[in-house]
């Protein structure tokens, strides 16, 4: 069979870009909660152009969309914090490509890495939070999911300058899934604000 020339540019650009130029990501959801209805289709895309962004090579996440009462029970039994939250990672596998970064003063961060990860989402919050940003619960579910996602692929938002990076990583992404505009208040269930600008040294997202 020839080659088909539309996908071998197809596939230069995906390198060039840094994504994997096959089916490297595994994307698996879990719908365990009755009070939103979730596109998982929708999601595993988010979820794959984010991972692309990053120049993950490869990557195996679940997605568990709950309810709060579950979060928060992982949340007291893993992190030892007995309050809701919106969303949780963990990380089960980090490896680095021989041909990629890893560094974590490396940006994106992803680059090269093969992981294996978990997320956790509540839906509940979800819904609670859109209801006050005035956008819809659909936007707040994507948000929270790059977000856990940005964790897992190496970022933190344990200092100003690392929440800073963090922050415009997921501004970078969110632009490239076409949601710009974060509303309300300055956390990654929030806004960002323009006068709070990335990094000086923080390049856009390739999307």
């Amino acid at each position: 069979m020839p080659d088909d020339p539309d996908h071998s540019q197809r596939a230069a650009a995906q390198r060039k870009a840094g994504a994997p130029a096959g089916g490297a990501y595994t994307i698996e959801i879990a719908d365990d909660q009755s009070i939103l209805r979730i596109d998982e289709s929708y999601l595993q895309q988010v979820a794959k152009r984010t991972l692309a962004v990053e120049e993950v090579a490869r990557a195996t996440i679940s997605i568990a969309v709950v309810d709060d009462a579950a979060l928060r029970r992982l949340n007291r039994k893993y992190l030892d914090h007995d309050d809701d939250t919106d969303v949780l990672s963990f990380l089960l596998e980090c490896e680095t490509c021989p041909e990629g970064g890893g560094s974590e003063n490396l940006v994106p961060r992803g680059r090269g890495k093969r992981i294996e990860g978990e997320i956790v989402i509540s839906a509940e919050m979800a819904v609670r939070r859109a209801a006050e940003l005035d956008w819809s619960s659909q936007s707040e579910i994507v948000l929270y999911l790059v977000h856990g996602l940005l964790h897992l692929v190496g970022y933190d938002d344990r200092s100003e300058h690392e929440e800073a990076l963090m922050r415009s990583r997921e501004r970078a992404v969110l632009k490239c899934l076409g949601l710009s505009a974060v509303p309300g208040v300055p956390q990654h269930g929030g806004s960002y604000p323009d006068t709070a600008g990335p990094p000086d040294n923080a390049p856009g997202a390739v999307c």
